[in-house]
């Protein structure tokens, strides 16, 4: 159960501000059947309550422009296949904690059509990740921190023509080493977390060709990134890719619109994610 509230200020034509806060009370009852009554993680039960402040404020110099700053507190319980990671070793519910700082803008280059940026920095802490040593475990890193930026373009170009589109830049690193320096599977500090890509860019355009037909085409793209945090001697490495998708719009009538979207129009063969190092998911082709 939670409540939160939120309200937003306006001083004058210029500046406004935005505050927050959120109180989660949050309750956990593990039980694990497979173990004998009298096990150490046979049964647990823990509970959170959990404040998350927010806080930012707009600057508009112009009626087009608005500038802003803020700062974000989160939180994330444990949940799901983690706790079948649970050990006497290992157990622990502490829920994992974001603080974010950011800075930004929004222009209206046009009434309908709007550019944004942001640079951000990510505090990800009590993060859960799997072990690098046990398969099926998972262990508890204490720092994880993501510095970016975010460019975004959306709306009209012309009458016809949209699109729907941004960039980022990301750099995530463990901020804090995991397992022993006599462990040759420890994480060291400095480490490029698993499943980031550094680059990543994706626009969507769609044109309308009269009032009845429209098509779409868009392209995404992803650097490289690795399937799981690396250790000290161990790491596999997801190449980059770009894909095409297109669709066709037909709105037959005033009651009536049809759509039909076909993904990875190129029959590009590539890795879109992975559970950890060994299980890795290639993306669809085109005809799955």
């Amino acid at each position: 159960q939670a409540v939160y509230f939120q309200d937003q200020i306006k001083f004058n034509e210029q500046f406004q501000a935005i505050v927050g806060l959120r109180y989660d009370d949050f309750d956990t009852d593990y039980r694990n059947d497979r173990l004998a009554s009298g096990a150490a993680n046979h049964k647990i039960k823990t509970s959170d309550d959990l404040w998350a402040p927010r806080a930012a404020v707009i600057y508009k110099p112009l009626a087009a422009l608005s500038l802003y700053t803020s700062y974000s507190e989160a939180y994330v319980p444990q949940g799901g296949d983690q706790l079948s990671g649970l050990t006497a070793d290992n157990k622990s519910f502490d829920p994992e904690k974001f603080k974010n700082y950011e800075i930004g803008a929004k222009w209206d280059i046009t009434p309908e059509l709007a550019f944004t940026a942001a640079v951000y920095k990510l505090e990800r802490l009590n993060q859960v990740t799997n072990d690098p040593v046990v398969t099926g475990q998972f262990i508890k890193i204490d720092g994880q921190e993501s510095k970016g930026i975010e460019l975004g373009l959306n709306g009209k170009l012309t009458s016809a023509w949209s699109v729907a589109g941004g960039y980022a830049y990301q750099d995530a690193e463990i901020s804090s080493q995991v397992g022993a320096n006599s462990s040759s599977s420890r994480i060291l500090t400095g480490t490029d977390v698993g499943l980031v890509p550094r680059h990543s860019f994706s626009l969507w355009n769609r044109y309308d060709i009269n009032e009845t037909w429209g098509v779409g085409l868009g392209i995404i793209s992803r650097s490289e990134m690795y399937a799981a945090t690396p250790t000290a001697t161990t790491s596999v490495t997801l190449p980059g890719y770009t894909r095409l998708d297109g669709a066709v719009f037909a709105q037959l009538d005033k009651n009536l619109r049809l759509q039909i979207n076909v993904e990875n129009l190129l029959n590009k063969d590539y890795y879109l994610y992975a559970h950890n190092a060994n299980n890795i998911t290639p993306g669809a082709p085109t005809l799955a």
